[in-house]
């Protein structure tokens, strides 16, 4: 039995779960995978703007993918740990130098700069690097969302 495509002027996210269920496409797989793709994006474009210098902050995000519990969905993506304790003081202090350092403080590369950037900086990384990226994303929802949902539910229809 052919499946229809799912209706894309649908207003609401009730009417795109119905249209979905609809032509039977599994709503809760398609809820977690718009998640999971609003996730990446906000990882990687995380990633762009993290300060480096010696790497350790980069290298230590975390994502934990999304889950269900109850009627909530839930993911988070941090930076830190053991290899990188100073995570939370790099994304909240917008007055630090953030990578290029000032003369002669810089430890690796022996690159100078002038002082700190301005959040959401893809050159040298700066402050507010997971916040921006955040905040990016938000700003189209419900409407980007909506689109992520429905490239889901078209994406579980193919397969």
């Amino acid at each position: 039995m052919a499946r229809s495509p799912i209706n894309m002027t649908s207003k609401g996210f009730k009417e795109i779960m119905a249209e979905m269920e609809r032509v039977a496409v599994d709503t809760e797989r398609a809820l977690l995978k718009a998640v999971e793709t609003a996730v990446q994006s906000i990882a990687g474009n995380a990633d762009e703007m993290v300060p480096e210098d010696e790497g350790q902050l980069r290298a230590s995000q975390d994502i934990v993918r999304p889950r269900r519990s109850g009627n909530s969905i839930t993911a988070s993506i941090s930076y830190g740990g053991p290899s990188a304790p100073y995570a939370l003081i790099q994304h909240e202090n917008a007055d630090l130098w953030h990578p290029p350092k000032p003369p002669g403080k810089r430890r690796v590369g022996g690159a100078q700069g002038s002082g700190p950037t301005e959040p959401g900086n893809t050159t040298f990384g700066g402050p507010k690097y997971l916040e921006f990226p955040f905040d990016r994303e938000v700003e189209s929802w419900p409407e980007g969302f909506k689109t992520r949902l429905i490239a889901a539910g078209m994406d579980l229809l193919r397969k």
